[in-house]
């Protein structure tokens, strides 16, 4: 069967929920709306009511349910040779709440204050959430793992000095590693789409893991165990990233890389690492929309399209809590990847 025959049904999917990513001026009046209880509404089509002073993890959570519950349609959709791939993001929310699980747990955060920045996704219920935080045991948390094979690897990390914090870093490297090794499709229209948009996306995670390691303080042999074991489009950059002794330095090590266009202009103003990861976000957008300018009939834009709702949804958490804390709106505005892209 050809490509097109192999994606008539994903493509068709794809184009469809394309239609419904949010747009500019749906941000815009997100943020002119008058008040939080009016902006849930309208994102939740009514479902979640929200009231002063109660807690937005119901609304984050529904949120991830339906980004997860469209990657299982997509995935429904697909060739069965692209379905553990498109699965895989599913899997990643329920993993980015184990990791603030183990965050909290290894910067010893009040179970309160640690709750406000964990959403809920998968068997992680708030309560199953708030009952790890409170045991302050790692290894509890761990154990509640699915993939057996994550387990193993995290295991070992769990001894010693800031243990948690190990964990964490164990379970991007594994996620990670794993996602990477799913783009290795035999169609090779679809191992290129794939890889493009995963190898960039991890050439990312590791440039900025290298600006908080410099934060940090870790010398490069401490940074270079942290990394995802992938190095798509760095080259010997992304070991010169980890030796830089600055951010200066940092930042002129980028300019050699195939990022560095996003980092021209004025969307740097400070060299922080928020601005860079943003910097790096939005030129993400930019791949994953260019990438519906071709064949509609690989994965690659399944793939593009889960991204950009994985960013939409940072967009829309960032609005929320930007109107819960009575964050200026200019501010937020600054900090959305969508609207910048």
């Amino acid at each position: 069967m050809t490509g097109a025959g192999r994606y008539a049904e994903l493509a068709a999917a794809v184009r469809s929920f394309k239609a419904e990513l949010i747009r500019p001026s749906q941000i815009e009046r997100l943020i002119e709306s008058g008040s939080l209880h009016e902006i849930i509404g309208s994102l939740t089509g009514g479902r979640i009511t929200y009231t002063e002073g109660s807690d937005l993890n119901a609304v984050e959570t529904f949120l991830i349910e339906r980004v997860v519950e469209l990657s299982r349609r997509l995935a429904a959709y697909a060739p069965h040779d692209s379905r553990a791939l498109i699965r895989l993001f599913s899997a990643s929310y329920e993993l980015n709440c184990v990791k603030e699980i183990l965050r909290s747990i290894a910067d010893q955060v009040e179970p309160d204050e640690a709750l406000r920045h964990v959403v809920p996704a998968g068997k992680f219920t708030l309560e199953r959430c708030k009952e790890l935080i409170e045991a302050r045991n790692p290894n509890r948390v761990v154990d509640l793992i699915d993939d057996d094979a994550l387990r193993h690897h995290i295991i070992p990390k769990l001894t010693g000095e800031r243990s948690a914090m190990g964990a964490v870093f164990a379970i991007d490297q594994y996620h990670y590693t794993k996602l990477w090794s799913a783009t290795h499709l035999p169609d090779p229209l679809d191992a290129q789409s794939a890889r493009g948009l995963i190898g960039e996306l991890i050439d990312h995670l590791n440039i900025m893991l290298a600006f908080r390691a410099r934060l940090m303080g870790l010398d490069a042999r401490s940074a270079s165990e942290f990394l995802i074991p992938v190095n798509y489009g760095l080259g010997h950059s992304l070991t010169e990233l980890v030796e830089s002794t600055n951010i200066q330095n940092l930042m002129r090590v980028l300019e050699k890389t195939p990022y560095a266009k996003a980092f021209e202009g004025p969307t740097i103003s400070d060299g922080s690492a928020a601005s860079v990861e943003r910097a790096l976000n939005r030129s993400h957008v930019r791949s994953c929309l260019n990438a519906f300018a071709g064949s509609p009939f690989n994965v690659g834009l399944a793939l593009a399209l889960l991204i950009l709702k994985n960013y939409e949804l940072h967009d829309l958490f960032a609005i929320i809590n930007g109107k819960a804390n009575n964050v200026p709106m200019e501010r937020v505005l600054g900090s959305l990847v969508l609207r910048g892209s």
